[in-house]
């Protein structure tokens, strides 16, 4: 079953390839043969054509036989040479040259008899004086030049045959190239960027499936969009109630003086505040996800930085975590500062929620040559290896995370990288933990 599979895996341009050479090489050989057998019988019927040319100028007395021998022989050499000689009206002859008895009652026209160790080609004929002569030519020779004429009729053919299956398999790889192309097309296409494949210069036979293609590209971008749509509208409708319940449980505080009343009244705050964080985190992957680039502009390094840490500085504090800049060049770079923003915000979070209480977390953004860096890095637990990939996804958390959050944070980072050129490098390092993050830069102000 495995080879079979194997064998239909091939590809288009092989099979056709294949198929086609071979349909060429059968006929080419069928060509080959008929064209031989033909220009052999045209060959020989030829050499019959001469040595009947022969007996017809003896019989015109162009050519006379004289002399004392009735037989003649047109060359000494064995091999090569027509042979003439006068037989009896009745009795038959001898031809005297090669020893080859030609019996009496023969008829008149062409014979192959054997004499003298080798075949011959005889032509009887009676003259218009009674007489009858007999020309007679080796069968091997006339076998051997009619062989020769018929072979380079072949010639043509069997140079011709690699050309034109050069020329196939060129013709069958350019006829192909669009399939190719489409292919690479429909792997370039991303959940953000579904578009319909080209029909120009697309066969009429395969013409049907780019359009059940792009049928499909079209029902699959709509089904994103909705569900894009209703993460982002869900998110959206949740913030008002959610703030109004913040607010309400805010001024529950002064009326309730118990102890234990606190205690719950703080502990619904604390899940007021997760779930606003959860809503929010929602609505920055629904942007991240359905947002177009902004045009780059001039973002501060430095500014942008200390941004980041002073959206976490309060639960850093509260975890007494050591965060600060390491390293930041002061200088404006050109990128998309809104989404450079999120990333910086998301990647300083998710290090301060993971640390470990008294941990430290280091930032750095430097300017590299054409990208930006951005590092943080941490004093947590850092990820197993296996699931280095698996926190990209939304809403993925480790088995062993005590820490409450979405799962969010490194997800839109992952989906700001995708959809801005920039990419993100996760690690574990000796101590903690270390998130990269590199972003292309426009051009410098």
């Amino acid at each position: 079953m495995a080879g079979r599979q194997r064998r239909q895996s091939r590809s288009l341009t092989l099979q056709l390839s294949a198929w086609i050479g071979g349909v060429m090489a059968a006929v080419g050989v069928l060509a080959c043969g008929f064209s031989f057998a033909f220009a052999l019988q045209e060959a020989r019927a030829l050499q019959d054509g001469q040595l009947n040319e022969i007996a017809a100028l003896i019989d015109s007395h162009a050519l006379a036989l004289t002399g004392p021998r009735s037989s003649v022989e047109s060359s000494q050499d064995s091999d090569v040479k027509v042979v003439i000689d006068k037989l009896s009206p009745t009795s038959g002859g001898l031809l005297q040259a090669v020893g080859l008895a030609i019996p009496g009652l023969m008829a008149d026209g062409f014979h192959d008899l054997e004499g003298s160790g080798q075949g011959w080609r005889i032509n009887i004929r009676t003259l218009r004086s009674g007489e009858r002569v007999a020309v007679a030519e080796p069968s091997a020779l006339r076998d051997e030049i009619a062989r020769d004429g018929a072979m380079r009729t072949l010639v043509p053919v069997l140079l011709l045959m690699p050309v034109l299956f050069v020329v196939v398999v060129v013709i069958v790889r350019a006829k192909v190239a669009p399939l190719t192309r489409l292919a690479r097309m429909v792997d370039q296409q991303t959940d953000t960027s579904l578009e319909p494949l080209p029909e120009e210069g697309i066969a009429t036979e395969v013409l049907p499936f780019v359009r059940s293609i792009n049928s499909l590209i079209a029902r699959l971008k709509e089904a994103i969009g909705q569900q894009r749509r209703f993460v982002a509208s869900a998110a959206h409708e949740l913030r008002s109630p959610l703030a109004a319940l913040s607010l309400q449980a805010g001024n529950l505080g002064p009326a309730i003086t118990s102890p234990d009343g606190r205690e719950r009244l703080s502990a619904l705050q604390s899940g007021l505040r997760r779930t606003h964080r959860l809503v929010e985190q929602l609505l920055a992957l629904a942007r991240s996800e359905q947002g177009g680039l902004e045009r780059p502009a001039a973002l501060s390094l430095s500014t942008a930085l200390t941004d980041a840490i002073n959206a976490s500085i309060t639960l850093a504090r509260a975890k007494n975590i050591d965060l600060g800049i390491e390293q930041v060049d002061d200088v404006d770079v050109m990128v998309d500062a809104s989404s450079m923003a999120l990333v910086l915000r998301n990647l300083v979070d998710n290090a301060v929620r993971y640390t470990p209480d008294g941990g430290k977390i280091d930032v750095s953004a430097v300017r590299l040559a054409g990208e930006l860096m951005v590092e943080v890095a941490d004093t947590g637990p850092g990820i197993p290896d296996d699931e280095l990939e698996r926190v990209l996804d939304p809403f993925y958390r480790l088995d062993h995370s005590v820490v409450s959050g979405s799962g969010l944070g490194l997800s839109i980072v992952s989906e700001i990288a995708r959809r801005t050129g920039g990419r993100l490098a996760l690690a574990n390092v000796e101590g903690g933990f270390r998130a990269r993050y590199f972003q292309p830069l426009q051009q410098t102000v």
